[in-house]
């Protein structure tokens, strides 16, 4: 199911033709008009045009005069935020794996960093796709198992975290 982050919250949709269910609660809509990067959407008798781009992983929507940037949550990310904040709970010490195989592009942080929840670790080529490995908690870099230019294959530790 997909899901958005923003301000520190995630939050979990599931679109049902004209209907959008936000946790639990269900929104009718009518999309009047689409072009690139806008929408024209009537929510009752209000009439609202939403300007959106893409923004590294996030998009960004304009609306009226707030703009608000979201991070757009795969199922996997979900899964494994959970797993992160349940994980962190208990253990002093993480580690963090390759979700796939591929090859290390670049890795941003080094051994005695502190980091927060969300920085990014490393850049992750796989499948010619850049992806952002990026740490599950607030935490201190203990070690960077990998540099750039490693091959590194699914479930190999890649940092750990202390």
């Amino acid at each position: 199911m997909p899901a958005i982050s923003f301000d520190g919250k995630t939050v979990v949709f599931k679109i049902y033709g004209s209907k959008i269910v936000v946790e639990g609660r269900t929104i009718e809509f009518e999309l009047l008009r689409e072009e690139e990067g806008r929408l024209l959407v009537k929510v009752g008798d209000a009439v609202t045009e939403i300007v959106y781009f893409e923004s590294g992983q996030g998009v960004q929507i304009l609306s009226g005069d707030v703009t608000r940037k979201f991070e757009v949550l795969s199922d996997r990310d979900i899964l494994l935020r959970s797993l992160a904040t349940e994980s962190s709970l208990h253990h002093v010490h993480s580690e963090i794996r390759a979700p796939m195989p591929g090859l290390v592009v670049k890795t941003l942080v080094n051994r005695g960093d502190s980091v927060k929840r969300g920085a990014k670790l490393l850049i992750l080529e796989a499948m010619k796709m850049e992806n952002e490995i990026r740490t599950p908690v607030d935490a201190e870099v203990q070690d960077v198992h990998v540099r750039a230019g490693d091959v590194v294959e699914k479930d190999q530790v890649i940092v750990t975290l202390r």
